[in-house]
């Protein structure tokens, strides 16, 4: 706990044991190579030297006592982005999510310290909607947790403005987290070298999704559905005045929208994963410190063990740090 608040972490990923090699051969699979090497494989991706076996990643008594050592008192627990599995078979898909969800909510039924977002069939529409109304109202997971895109069908498409009704109807925000932008994301000359397809492609699809969101009409036809943005919002909030430009001064902007654009942009969230104190303090002053929640990619190789420390130094008042560390979850999430 942190100066007396509460600490809610809304950005943490896990690996279920119970879903490995469940998606066919997708897998997926957790392990460490006879060289030592510890790796994750979903389909064709492969990620190593990231520890998920015997780790607060994959082990719910481990990730308590983690929790513990980085002031955090409750945590919601999310797919890991690699687990999305978009490009698989419907049928397979659908059984995946279901049990996948399923474990989440098992595991919150047996921590009150965590709760649980769903994962959804996103390449089947009506499946998708279908599941999100099973993890909410039999599960009691309090989100949906998607890609930013459905292996390269945006957001924005029509196909998906049931779900995104349905996200009103069960009064439920949805959480976009991208997965990495390929398969082949080795053999990509702009995003395979240095892990950019992770360190800067995961910021770049959050920003177009938002603006798709946005400019599609997404979020105008849809006033109650609410979107959270992981690792700050990408580069979304930082760009804003861009955004607002091109409605104001190019030919297709005008009259695009039909509620202000001011007003649609409320209907975003962020989360504190930005890595710097003077980043943060932007966000927070630009956005607001009621639209901003705490998140820290918990037991990621990127994982900010400074979080609530950079929060706690944030030159707000007490009443607004208190709703970035648990407020604005609370609200957000409806948490008792």
């Amino acid at each position: 706990m942190s100066l007396g608040h509460e600490v809610i972490d809304v950005h943490s990923h896990i690996l279920l044991e119970g879903v490995m090699g469940f998606c066919g051969a997708a897998g997926p699979e957790m392990g460490i190579r006879g060289d030592g090497v510890p790796f994750f494989r979903a389909g064709e991706y492969v990620l190593e030297n990231v520890k998920f076996v015997g780790s607060p990643f994959s082990d719910v008594a481990l990730r308590l006592e983690h929790m513990e050592r980085l002031g955090i008192d409750r945590q919601l627990v999310s797919p890991n982005p690699i687990t999305y599995f978009y490009r698989q078979p419907e049928s397979v898909a659908i059984d995946y999510n279901r049990r996948h969800n399923d474990l989440i909510a098992e595991i919150a039924r047996h921590n009150a310290r965590l709760f649980g977002a769903a994962a959804l069939p996103m390449q089947s529409p009506e499946a998708a909607c279908i599941e999100l109304g099973r993890s909410v109202t039999e599960l009691g997971l309090v989100a949906s947790y998607i890609g930013s895109d459905v292996d390269g069908v945006m957001l924005s498409d029509p196909r998906f403005e049931e779900l995104w009704s349905e996200h009103e109807r069960l009064e439920v925000p949805v959480v976009v987290h991208p997965s990495p932008r390929n398969v082949d994301y080795r053999d990509d000359p702009m995003f395979g070298p240095w892990d950019l397809d992770i360190l800067y492609g995961f910021h770049v699809d959050e920003t177009l999704a938002v603006a798709h969101l946005i400019l599609a009409g997404v979020i105008d036809r849809h006033p109650r559905l609410r979107v959270h943005i992981p690792h700050g919002g990408g580069f979304a909030p930082y760009q804003i005045g861009r955004l607002e430009a091109g409605l104001e001064k190019r030919p297709w902007g005008r009259g695009l929208l039909g509620r202000p654009f001011a007003e649609q942009w409320q209907q975003f969230s962020f989360d504190t994963a930005v890595h710097r104190e003077n980043a943060l303090a932007f966000l927070v002053s630009s956005q607001g410190p009621d639209r901003v929640l705490h998140g820290c990619n918990f037991a990621g190789w990127d994982q900010e063990e400074r979080s609530v420390e950079m929060v706690n130094g944030l030159s707000v008042s007490d009443d607004d740090r208190s709703k970035i560390l648990s407020g604005n979850a609370r609200g957000l999430f409806k948490l008792a």
